[in-house]
């Protein structure tokens, strides 16, 4: 309680308005493709908030975790979540995302803060660069269909990759707070074969979870800054709901071009943190 009164009373004028001005334009890109909490926060905490690594990690976690069940809400009621691959998917990251988010925590106890922030960054932009190149030619690749498939029952080796990829994630999102959209999406894509529309809700749902455990953890060590956190989710309320509407008018194939094109942005914001 006393750190989040204090976060509150170090605050100026300007400096909250921004933040809400940040969280408007996250809340749209997080209705809208399912990424932008983590991804894009991140690096905004970093240069906007004048947050440390680790702190804007677990400010991003807990305001993900404040947007995103409003988003869910949203994309529940279009019917945009498949519930089985959610579970399968959360039954593997769940355990991940606990076990990172305790080890970089630690690791903030026991290494040189700017060393650790540089391997992280580097990490992160070689890591966000595969998935970018995926995703732009997923969403350019020919013959595609625009048939929305959502809910259909999974395969055993779909079950399984679920878990699998589930861990890994789930270890990339606590010890980054990226990978709620941008990493969770090629796996719905390839190996679920998600329509965009249904890739979008079933990411929110299961980046609820995640963020909810990881930031848990990064609250208990006191590096989530509650004030910057709460701001940037006021702001996003608004723009999560005009997201989520301008989704569901979107094609999915023009949907697939929006997701390639902020993942790409991503990776330059990526780049750039690491010469900050």
């Amino acid at each position: 309680m006393l750190d989040l009164l204090g976060s509150f009373t170090q605050l100026t004028i300007g400096y909250s308005i921004e933040q809400l001005v940040i969280g408007y334009i996250m809340g749209i890109l997080v209705g809208l493709t399912g990424i932008g909490a983590g991804i894009l926060a991140m690096p905004a905490m970093i240069f906007f908030a004048h947050l440390d690594s680790v702190s804007a990690i677990g400010t991003s976690l807990f305001f993900s975790v404040l947007s995103r069940i409003y988003g869910v809400r949203q994309h529940w009621k279009m019917g945009f979540i498949d519930q089985e691959t959610n579970f399968y998917f959360s039954l593997g990251a769940v355990p991940t995302v606990l076990l990172a988010s305790y080890e970089i925590n630690y690791l903030k106890t026991i290494m040189n803060p700017e060393t650790l922030d540089y391997y992280m960054r580097t990490f992160l932009s070689g890591t966000v660069f595969v998935v970018a190149i995926y995703l732009a030619w997923d969403a350019f690749k020919k013959n595609q269909s625009d048939l929305y498939k959502c809910g259909d029952p999974l395969m055993p080796s779909q079950k399984a990759n679920g878990v699998l990829f589930g861990g890994i994630i789930g270890g990339i999102v606590g010890a980054t707070s990226i990978g709620g959209g941008v990493f969770i999406i090629p796996i719905l894509t390839g190996v679920f074969k998600l329509s965009a529309k249904c890739v979008v809700g079933t990411s929110n749902m299961i980046s609820v979870a995640l963020t909810l455990i990881g930031s848990g953890v990064y609250i208990f060590y006191g590096n989530v800054n509650y004030a910057v956190a709460i701001l940037v989710a006021a702001g996003s309320l608004p723009g999560i709901k005009l997201g989520a509407g301008l989704a569901q008018r979107l094609s999915n194939v023009a949907l697939k071009k929006i997701i390639a094109g902020l993942a790409l942005i991503s990776l330059m914001s990526m780049m750039a943190s690491i010469k900050h």
